[in-house]
């Protein structure tokens, strides 16, 4: 037994136009086709079903068979279901009504998320979003099972996606407000070799802060990971080390009443670049440019407000 039908849709519709007209001739005039190619997919269609399915009349057109009438019904059916679903396929391709599912890498997310959601129902009033928050393995991961059609991410964590940036943001230190280093306008990775890095645990941010210092020449701090971000600004509010970000938050207090403050990096530190990644063989859907530009405008909202770049 095999999947392989044998036969196309076009075969089934010369079929149905010749069984509906009761003439090849004129059969062939409507689907703009020749008369020998019509009358050669309707033979080839027979010899695929193993039935015949007209009997030819010499000057008097075409007639079905008992067999040729039952399948016409079926045939129509057929036709009327691929219709439908070119309808769909279509209404897919150029509506930006319906469902998106797009990832958000978790240290981006509390920084783009609300404005996403606030503009695309301004804007895009039928299109629903469905955000997932992950870590970068897990948001390719959910590119790869097609979850997501588009995930929001950091170009070192794009893996072999095709990545659109959007900006390009430098690299700051994270520091409780108290702290005198803080009082410089700029800071060298050298100058916070000895102390913890306070990082979120997370493999591929800490491989890419890892080769940072390597390449700076700087030995690697003491790390102390935790799973969140908040908790991340409280450990270092609370003196416990410093924090790398490409963000700036215009909140410098924490859940617990600490404060930060963020320094840019001089010399050392490259930015980096915030985009869109998707499947490099996918053609952006309507609903995923309409998602883009939504995306622009709360980058740019978030740069102004936040200090993102």
């Amino acid at each position: 037994m095999t999947d392989r039908l044998g036969f196309s849709l076009t075969q089934l519709r010369y079929f149905v136009v010749s069984a509906e007209l009761g003439n090849i001739s004129e059969a062939a005039e409507k689907l703009c086709a020749s008369q020998s190619t019509v009358s050669a997919a309707v033979m080839r269609l027979e010899r695929q079903l193993g039935v015949q399915l007209l009997l030819r009349h010499h000057a008097r057109g075409v007639t079905l068979t008992p067999s040729g009438r039952h399948l016409l019904r079926e045939a129509r059916a057929l036709l009327g279901q691929a219709r439908n679903l070119k309808a769909q396929g279509d209404a897919l391709a150029s509506d930006t009504a319906g469902q998106l599912d797009v990832g958000f890498f978790l240290s981006v997310a509390p920084f783009l998320v609300p404005s996403v959601y606030r503009m695309a129902k301004e804007r895009y009033a039928t299109l629903q979003l469905n955000v997932h928050e992950a870590s970068a393995d897990r948001l390719l991961g959910f590119l790869q099972d097609g979850r997501c059609e588009l995930i929001v991410t950091y170009d070192f964590l794009s893996g072999d996606s095709r990545f659109h940036s959007l900006i390009e943001l430098p690299l700051y230190v994270l520091l409780a407000d108290g702290d005198p280093m803080g009082e410089a306008g700029c800071i060298g990775l050298d100058e916070l070799a000895a102390r913890p890095l306070v990082t979120l645990n997370i493999p591929t941010v800490l491989s890419h802060f890892e080769a940072m210092f390597a390449d700076a020449g700087v030995p690697m701090p003491q790390v102390i990971t935790t799973a969140s971000l908040e908790t991340m600004r409280g450990l270092v509010a609370a003196g416990s080390g410093f924090a790398l970000m490409y963000q700036r938050a215009s909140n410098v207090t924490t859940l617990d009443g600490g404060r930060v403050r963020a320094v840019e990096i001089f010399g050392d530190g490259p930015s980096v670049s915030l985009g869109v990644a998707m499947m490099p063989d996918l053609t952006m859907s309507s609903r995923g440019k309409a998602f883009l530009e939504v995306l622009r405008s709360a980058v740019l909202i978030s740069r102004e407000v936040n200090s993102v770049a």
